[in-house]
């Protein structure tokens, strides 16, 4: 205590001064640069290039700040990559940097991003890009209003105490875009841009994770030649379905999964099996993780993405695409390299689950072709299923039915923007309507009403809505851990009626709609509080159109016009998505 008081009289009669704090460039430029391979920079300039070009697209547009979907398409803008032992440089055409902006944030350690939608996170993809690949630097940037300069001379900036870069404005010469030239490369760097080999391989791995933006008709080239989109494909006619998923976090983040077979794979048991044309294949297999559509983990096979034993043949063929899009990139599992995941990411937790259960789905179905192989029986695609030339026009077809556009070889997945009302869809469910908590049969059953044509296909539809609530009732309550009371409440009255005779009876015993109905009205609880009048009225329509949607599937003579059948789907409707969503 005496100790204390010394101090603190020290302190009171002492002469006060400020501690330097300040890291040293060089440490800063070290710690940037040590751990990120070149691969990983190249990429991250490439990804300043997709961000500048889908702000271009926003203010295009005049994309109100509320927006949360990515660019339909990219056409018209290109990135050019130019790379050999004598430098580097990445130009392209898609919006420039303001002067506003390089003076204050672009080149600022740390600085996060500001994009909507973007692939930039950290602030740092571009300082790296400039110290890790070369000596000397030279961006020009252009865009339409105005024009800028710079030139960074790693030696002299670390040798000198001011933080700050000289550049130049000019006027703008017309021609938008940015030009970043790359000097004095390292000596391994400088092999590495020099040997047609390493290029090839880079220009392949720019294909797989880039496919979506190029499939959306953006043109990236490498020394003038085009990269192709090299997403993995899923195979749309095979044997067993493709698995899909898709919700929203609370966060706003958008998670959709789809898996299934390797477009090219086939099984043992399929008749045009080829060993030869299988064996290329199985780097191929795997999860691929997309954040908003930029792929960071490509044909993984390690736990990071569910696999917690060894990756082995049974699981040969699988193919696996998680795709999270959200407005605030901060919030996508991406890690600071953005080549890996971020494990401890709460979406990212959430899609893992979900991950873990598909991949059971895909050994059962394996199991199942070797099986069939061993009986000597041929494994035969799915009846019905279009074949594969056919399926992308029926795709198209039906993105257009729903409204969307569509361009090139882009597979839309679902759309979370808002709630749309009755007149602006013909199924069951809306498309928003959230699978976080669908699993199974009742996954299947919500992915048939999101697809069903109520106008076209009347009668089914109605069906299904009967079989979708008690399906979804039934989920709900085991959720929530209610389904054992309700279905003995209903076993207890069905033995006072006398229809529960034996043990058998018992055991086959499933609650009907109308029984799923009395109990959601005896137990308001379950429908929560804030808007449980709303979702009262909705029940109690279902219950009042029972008979018509049991006259659907049993009644051969009365008939039931499209009008009613719509006005039955927009008053069950609520109930339906707040069983399915909560």
């Amino acid at each position: 205590m005496q100790t204390y008081g010394v101090l603190v009289m020290a302190k009171r009669i002492g002469k006060s001064f400020r501690v330097d704090t300040k890291p040293s460039k060089k440490v800063v430029v070290d710690s940037l640069t040590r751990d990120i391979s070149v691969d990983a920079c190249i990429f991250d300039l490439i990804d300043n290039s997709i961000d500048a070009a889908r702000d271009t697209i926003y203010l295009d547009q005049e994309i109100e700040s509320g927006f949360e979907q990515l660019p339909e398409s990219f056409d018209g803008y290109k990135i050019e990559i130019t790379l050999g032992g004598e430098g580097f440089s990445i130009a392209d055409n898609c919006g420039g940097i303001p002067v506003d902006k390089l003076r204050e944030m672009v080149l600022r350690f740390g600085e996060r991003s500001s994009h909507k939608m973007g692939i930039g996170v950290f602030g740092l993809g571009l300082n790296r890009a400039l110290f890790k690949l070369g000596r000397v630097s030279h961006l020009k940037t252009d865009t339409g209003l105005q024009r800028a300069e710079l030139v960074l001379n790693t030696d002299k900036y670390l040798g000198s105490k001011d933080w700050n870069l000289p550049a130049e404005e000019f006027p703008t010469s017309g021609q938008i875009g940015t030009v970043i030239e790359i000097l004095q490369l390292p000596s391994d760097i400088a092999r590495r841009f020099g040997d047609p080999s390493e290029i090839e391989t880079l220009r392949h791995d720019i294909g797989r994770r880039y496919g979506r933006f190029i499939a959306s008709a953006l043109k990236i080239s490498i020394n003038g030649t085009a990269i192709n989109n090299e997403e993995v494909g899923i195979r749309e006619n095979g044997p067993f379905e493709i698995k899909r998923k898709s919700y929203k976090t609370t966060d706003g983040v958008s998670i959709n999964i789809e898996c299934g077979q390797h477009r090219d794979h086939r099984f043992t048991a399929e008749p045009d099996y080829n060993s030869d044309r299988n064996l290329p294949l199985t780097k191929q297999y795997g999860w691929t993780i997309l954040c908003n559509d930029r792929a960071i983990v490509v044909s993984d096979k390690t736990p990071k993405t569910g696999w917690d034993g060894k990756f082995h043949t049974e699981f040969y063929g699988f193919v696996g695409l998680v795709r999270f899009v959200g407005p605030e990139s901060d919030k996508l599992p991406w890690a600071t390299t953005k080549i890996d995941v971020d494990l401890n990411n709460n979406a990212y937790q959430m899609a893992l689950e979900d991950m873990r259960q598909f991949a059971e789905i895909w050994r059962k179905n394996a199991n199942k072709a070797k099986a069939t192989k061993r009986k000597n029986e041929v494994l035969t695609p799915i009846p019905g299923l279009p074949s594969q030339s056919q399926n992308s026009e029926t795709k198209k077809n039906e993105d257009v039915a729903n409204g969307k556009k569509t361009k090139g070889a882009k597979v839309d997945a679902p759309k979370y923007i808002t709630k749309i009302d009755h007149n602006q869809f013909r199924t069951i469910l809306p498309l928003d309507v959230d699978e976080k908590y669908c699993y199974d049969k009742h996954l299947a059953l919500v992915h048939e009403a999101k697809n069903l044509d109520l106008g076209e296909l009347t009668y089914a539809g109605l069906v299904l809505i009967r079989m979708l609530f008690e399906a979804t009732v039934a989920t709900h309550l085991a959720r929530h851990g209610k389904y054992d009371a309700f279905r003995q409440e209903v076993l207890d009255k069905r033995r006072q009626e006398g229809l529960i005779k034996n043990a058998q009876d018992e055991k086959n015993m499933n609650p009907t709609m109308d029984e799923a109905s009395v109990y959601l009205v005896n137990n308001p609880s379950i429908l929560g509080t804030a808007k449980r009048n709303h979702l009262k009225h909705s029940l109690g329509r279902m219950k009042e159109h029972k008979k018509i949607l049991n006259s659907a599937a049993h009644n051969p003579y009365q008939p039931i016009n499209r009008s009613e059948a719509f006005q039955i789907r927009d008053e069950v409707l609520p109930i339906l998505r707040h069983l399915i969503e909560t």
